[in-house]
């Protein structure tokens, strides 16, 4: 079943047609970012063309025990800048090959998506030099991380994601979210900084540029960052249409790919903020507090949840521009205010609390920064629940569709059993209890298979029944049934 499952994707052909779409506009927006930085002014008099190929300053880069990671880590714009040029370069005389030689189809395919991984994939270089420069922090996010992955896996048991599709979700969002994002960013900056400081501006005027500056690059990269997650959600969408599609499913990869972007940006934060605690005022292990602890579900997992959720539900929407315009501004507002809006009110509460103690560490600040994203995670509650409970209404009308048929896979005795979480779950633990945990766990993988089996029916396609077949007779092996020689 897996093995025609990814043959089918690579076969795809509007999925693919799709895939080439996005990274075009992924390049084509690099190119204008390469554009506006060549263009800007310039502050210094040895500053060179691009901003990327900047040094690091002799103080940096005399700090022992950090210097060379982070140069490492500043360095990779550079790196990935004549990556892409190179991967322009392949791409196209790839698809002129395939353009002139009228490649069969499915080698065409292939060769198309070997066009996108040269596009896209240089970008990935920034977050992966990111987690191997500073592989112990990565090792402490992993639990968390893993943790939240399963999650949302094993969160929904009815027409789930497929693991592929999840893992794919937070790889988009480790490597091409995470990488695009700072990418753009650090042209971003320049270009920004460039135009708002010219040269001669006295040294108050130059303080209150740097804050706009940065003000107008929190607000590029929450646009961006949105706009790149939106492109994986619609990917992923599109890839996976052959299962059940609705908010959930749009939710769950908006939390995977939003998963994938928070832990490169924790292994990141927790890094600098620990080597420059005393600089910026706080430490590696606060950030790991409030990054991969506190504040695990909100940040970019929260937002992308909303933004995938959104989309999803534009798919079904008579006005889906509108919807879906919405729920990318939801979601490019809701990171921006979680990153102004935090500062904004911990300056409030300066000479309040007490920095660096027991009441600001555990309460006040974890509090800060989620405030301004607690509308947002209700929200994406909210169409959670709505979305399961549409679920519950899809469930109980196909299970009641297969015992129609006769079928022995699910019987009339399992159905309510089967359309219902508490007695799934009762059922299972009863079992346990009884018979032990190798029986619970049959139960639990006939559970599955039944729910697969459902979930089939509610998509109602006729070029799923050799698969419904298969789960069939799956699940009368799992029941002892013996199907005969021709099973």
């Amino acid at each position: 079943m897996n093995g025609r499952v990814f043959q089918a994707l690579r076969d795809d052909r509007a999925a693919t047609a799709r895939a080439l779409l996005i990274a075009r506009g992924a390049i084509a927006l690099y190119l204008v970012e390469l554009l506006g930085n060549l263009t800007r002014h310039r502050l210094l008099p040895d500053e060179p063309a691009l901003s990327i190929f900047y040094k690091l300053p002799s103080e940096l880069a005399g700090m022992p025990g950090f210097s060379g990671s982070l140069d490492r880590v500043l360095s990779m714009p550079r790196a990935v800048f004549w990556s892409v040029l190179a991967g322009i370069v392949a791409g196209v005389l790839i698809q002129v090959f395939v353009a002139v030689t009228r490649q069969p189809d499915r080698r065409a395919a292939v060769l198309t998506w070997v066009t996108l991984g040269l596009l896209l994939l240089p970008f990935g270089l920034i977050p992966l030099v990111v987690v191997v420069e500073y592989f112990p922090v990565t090792l402490a996010c992993l639990p968390s991380t893993a943790f939240v992955l399963l999650l949302l896996r094993a969160g929904v048991r009815f027409a789930r994601v497929p693991l592929a599709a999840l893992l794919a979700a937070f790889g988009w969002g480790a490597l091409i979210v995470f990488g695009l994002g700072r990418a753009y960013t650090s042209l971003a900056f320049a270009t920004i900084n460039g135009y708002l400081s010219p040269s001669g501006s006295d040294l108050g005027q130059f303080t209150r540029n740097q804050f706009r500056t940065i003000d107008l690059v929190i607000v590029h990269l929450g646009v961006v960052n949105a706009l790149v997650i939106a492109a994986g959600v619609l990917l992923l969408l599109l890839l996976f249409r052959y299962r059940v599609t609705d908010a959930v499913t749009g939710l769950t990869l908006g939390a995977a790919v939003g998963l994938g972007y928070s832990f490169v940006e924790s292994v990141l934060f927790i890094k600098i903020y620990g080597s420059f605690g005393s600089f910026f005022g706080t430490t590696g292990g606060f950030e790991y507090w409030i990054r991969q602890s506190v504040g695990l579900l909100g940040g970019q997992v929260a937002f992308g949840a909303l933004l995938g959720a959104g989309l999803a539900l534009a798919a079904r929407a008579r006005r889906r521009a509108l919807v879906a315009t919405a729920a990318l501004v939801a979601a490019a507002g809701g990171a921006t205010a979680a990153e102004t809006l935090s500062g904004w009110l911990s300056s409030q509460l300066r000479d309040q609390v007490d920095t660096g103690s027991a009441l600001d560490t555990l309460v006040v600040s974890p509090l800060l920064w989620l405030l301004p994203q607690l509308p947002f995670m209700a929200l994406a509650v909210v169409l959670l629940v709505l979305g399961l409970r549409e679920r519950g209404t899809a469930l109980r009308a196909a299970t009641a569709a297969e015992v129609a048929t006769g079928s022995p896979a699910v019987t009339r005795a399992e159905e309510p059993v089967l359309v219902s979480p508490t007695l799934r779950f009762w059922a299972v633990a009863s079992t346990g209890r009884r018979y032990g945990r190798q029986a619970a766990l049959r139960l639990h993988r006939l559970q599955s298979a039944q729910l697969e089996l459902v979930s089939l029916r509610v998509q109602e396609d006729p070029d799923l029944e050799p698969q419904g077949d298969e789960l069939r007779a799956r699940i009368l092996r799992l029941k002892g049934v013996r199907t005969g020689a021709g099973s």
